[in-house]
């Protein structure tokens, strides 16, 4: 599991050069620091907040080749899926980093490290302490973290080019932790769900 976990790395490292490479040239790119600027600067900016929502919608255009990029990777020993941040989860995220975190004086980068992310569910399972070394030995530019909390388990990896581009993020999760980690997820979502539908009527 750890030779295909590897594999996957290395293809993703790969994906993320050739895509942020497309993003920089295309009319969406707007060029932002997201290490110096916060997410309560995207408040009152709307360069920002146009440049993190358009990032969204230059990954779907590319949603369907990525899809049939990602998908040799499943296996009888791994399932793997990609998502994009829905816009009105990256909304509720501006608010509650703006309320819950610190008023919001958090670097773009670290609130939005997410909005492109692939999950690898592992049938063998593999422990935090086996991936970090093998990112360590071999992966020096990427930051791997142990992400459980409570009754969510996974290691995180995330690829990041520099300060003005988006990270993507892969999610790491054991078979054994998939209903529970489902289970977190979704409490997370409706409460984005409720706070949509509280401030906007439930408009999308």
């Amino acid at each position: 599991m750890l030779e295909e976990l590897d594999k996957l790395i290395d293809f993703i490292q790969i994906e993320y050069k050739d895509l942020t490479e497309k993003w920089e040239q295309s009319v969406y790119y707007h060029k932002i620091n997201l290490k110096s600027n916060l997410v309560c600067d995207v408040l009152g900016n709307k360069q920002m907040l146009e440049a993190i929502v358009n990032y969204r919608e230059f990954i779907n255009e590319n949603n369907i080749q990525l899809v049939m990029d990602f998908k040799q990777f499943n296996t009888d020993k791994s399932k793997i899926s990609i998502r994009t941040k829905a816009k009105n989860s990256i909304e509720y995220k501006i608010k509650n980093y703006v309320e819950n975190h610190e008023n919001g004086k958090v670097p773009i980068n670290k609130c939005f490290n997410d909005l492109f992310g692939i999950r690898i569910i592992c049938d063998k399972e593999l422990t935090n302490s086996q991936i970090a070394k093998i990112v360590d030995s071999k992966y020096k530019n990427l930051k791997c973290i142990d992400s459980s909390k409570e009754t969510y388990k996974a290691t995180h990896i995330y690829f990041k080019k520099n300060n003005f581009s988006f990270q993507w993020e892969l999610q790491i999760w054991n078979k054994i932790n998939e209903i529970d980690n489902i289970i977190s997820h979704e409490k997370y979502k409706q409460d984005y769900i409720k706070w949509e539908n509280e401030n906007k009527g439930g408009k999308k």
